[in-house]
């Protein structure tokens, strides 16, 4: 069993380079609309740093001195201001909003298509849910880092260093007096960080569980229903989901501490400046416009504070998730071309397995399994389980990478061939298949997108499977459900059996393909099988041993070695495995058919 990977535990970095650096290719290609939303962003905060002046030359020259002409000037200038800061604010809202969904775009449909190449073993490790959060949240955070928190990071380190030169300008020692506060500012940010870096941690392996927990249970409903084990779901989910709830109160909580703590100590710094700010009106060395002056830009000064605080946040979030994201990203697929592997012709269908070693992980499943099959023969495959039946099928694809030894395909070693070109000659159909949300024609039409209405009619013909689907209210353009909930198992077998037929391999691979139909279904299509399968390399694995009599070859697979091999007669004959599986299961159905 493969060690399941719980990356939800990556606690991220506040800051860090490297990925950064990562995550900044997606966004490089849009540097012309970064530019133009950062410039939107440096208009606003141009208006906004003016507003404090306007309202200084309004107090001290015009209603000081009684000029309503300079009162008048004033009060233009500052709707002017305003309308400014108004349709640069719209801008860049509306910029940043699109580099944002851009983003998503970008990151989304690279993280998908690598997902799409990477091999099984990548998914043995990991729950779906857990898969899925990567695709969503995980973006999300990271995309706030990059769009809209990113440039208004910088935006506001721009209007701090700003607005001090203008309060040193301004007023010297009510300047120092308060950066004087700054010490307790990040004393209390530095608590803030080290207890909302542990709550968001918290919080974002929650809402992964509870992802995970819907995905499991929603895979899951016809086993759940067949269990009749909604309540007690009902009851894990309702636990998970209060953890969940319980960490983001926490860290609500903590952010309500914060927030107010920080508000407090920017009030202190507002009541030193009145207090100094007073005195010294009342000494004649400082005007009533320049202490007003001097609190609307105070309150500038606190604000980009205040952001930069919360971006902490963002950031915080953004680092776990991009790490998780480019965790992925930078996985390499243990199954993959290599540099000069060359396209396969299509084959004939002769099949070589010489002592090929596979293990999942330390536990080993095949050792030292060798066999061949010559081109259109049908080969059963039988064992008990867990023998290694599937694995030989998955190796045969290439699904996984073998350890040791060589599989060949009239001749050639299928690691020195393109997956591509490998797998498009390999027809497999599962004991669950399973069929997409789409019409039954787009499900038939899957794994040759190029065959025609009649083609496809045609392959449903060959496996019995046109008479029910003509029978549909609106036939091959009837929807199948997700799950294909509307179909029977069998009917959703029998749409594989043409789906795979339709793609014209030249092997062909059932596993346990006709487990899920009946018996008077299986002798309908076994006359049809046998022309389809005729003129190409087949591997049939069953455990209905009825079902393989007329294989060419059965070989019998125990503990991942090769046991016995020969004709349905031939292994009777020998008295081994083979006819021990043979005989249980002879009485088995004999013993149903007596109670029938």
């Amino acid at each position: 069993m493969a060690q399941q990977v719980y990356d939800d535990e990556i606690l991220g970095k506040a800051f860090d380079a490297g990925l950064t650096r990562k995550a900044l290719v997606f966004i490089r290609p849009y540097w012309k609309t970064i530019g133009l939303a950062f410039f939107t962003m440096l208009l606003t905060t141009a208006a906004t740093l003016s507003s404090p002046q306007i309202v200084r030359y309004a107090i001290d020259q015009g209603m000081g001195k009684s000029d309503a002409h300079a009162v008048g000037a004033a009060a233009l200038a500052y709707i002017l201001v305003w309308l400014l800061y108004l349709v640069s604010q719209n801008r860049q809202s509306v910029i940043i909003s699109w580099l944002g969904q851009q983003v998503i775009f970008d990151i989304r449909k690279t993280l998908f298509a690598h997902i799409q190449n990477l091999s099984l073993d990548f998914f043995d490790k990991r729950e779906i849910g857990r898969i899925i959060s990567r695709l969503t949240s995980d973006i999300d955070a990271l995309n706030q880092m990059l769009t809209t928190g990113g440039l208004t990071l910088f935006v506001d380190i721009f209007t701090t260093i700003t607005v001090v030169i203008v309060l040193v300008r301004m007023n010297l020692k009510l300047t120092l007096m308060i950066l004087t506060l700054t010490p307790f500012i990040w004393i209390v940010t530095s608590v803030f960080r080290s207890k909302a870096r542990v709550a968001y941690r918290d919080i974002r392996r929650k809402v992964a569980t509870v992802t995970a927990h819907v995905a499991e249970n929603v895979s899951g409903v016809k086993v759940v229903k067949s269990f009749s084990r909604e309540g007690e779901n009902l009851r894990r989910f309702k636990r998970v989901n209060q953890e969940n709830r319980d960490a983001i109160m926490y860290a609500v909580k903590i952010g309500a501490i914060f927030g107010p703590t920080i508000e407090m100590i920017f009030a202190i710094g507002t009541c030193m400046i009145l207090w100094y700010g007073g005195v010294k009106i009342a000494q004649g060395t400082l005007t009533v416009g320049e202490l007003a002056g001097f609190s609307l830009y105070l309150n500038l000064f606190f604000d980009p504070i205040r952001r930069m605080s919360a971006f902490y946040q963002t950031m915080q979030g953004a680092m776990a998730g991009a790490e998780r994201i480019f965790e992925i990203l930078d996985t390499k697929s243990s199954v993959a071309d290599k540099p000069n592997a060359i396209i396969l012709p299509r084959v004939q269908g002769d099949v070589e397995f010489d002592k090929v070693h596979f293990a999942y992980g330390e536990k080993p499943v095949l050792q030292g399994l060798s066999f061949s099959a010559k081109a259109g023969e049908t080969i059963a495959v039988v064992g008990p389980t867990g023998a290694g039946k599937t694995t030989i099928i998955s190796l045969l694809g290439r699904q996984y990478e073998i350890q040791d030894g060589s599989i060949r395909i009239d001749g050639t070693d299928i690691r020195d061939v393109t997956l591509k070109s490998l797998r498009r000659q390999i027809g497999v159909v599962l004991q669950d298949s399973f069929l997409f949300p789409g019409t039954v024609r787009e499900n038939i039409r899957y794994g040759r997108l190029d065959a025609t209405d009649q083609e496809v009619e045609a392959a449903a013909k060959a496996v019995g499977a046109h008479e029910f689907i003509s029978k549909m209210a609106k036939g091959y353009e009837e929807h199948i459900h997700e799950g294909a909930s509307n179909i029977s198992s069998g009917q959703k077998q029998l749409m594989s059996f043409a789906r795979v037929l339709l793609a014209d391999p030249r092997i062909l691979v059932l596993d346990e393909a006709t487990s899920s139909i009946d018996t008077a279904t299986e002798l309908l299509i076994q006359e049809a099988l046998r022309k389809l399968l005729e003129g190409r390399t087949s591997f049939v694995i069953a455990h209905r041993l009825s079902t393989i009599s007329e294989a060419d070859k059965i070989m019998v697979i125990q503990d991942g070695q090769l046991v016995e091999i020969g004709t349905h007669a031939e292994l009777l004959e020998r008295a081994g495995l083979y006819r021990k599986l043979h005989d249980i299961q002879f009485a088995a159905d004999q013993e149903i058919a007596g109670g029938l």
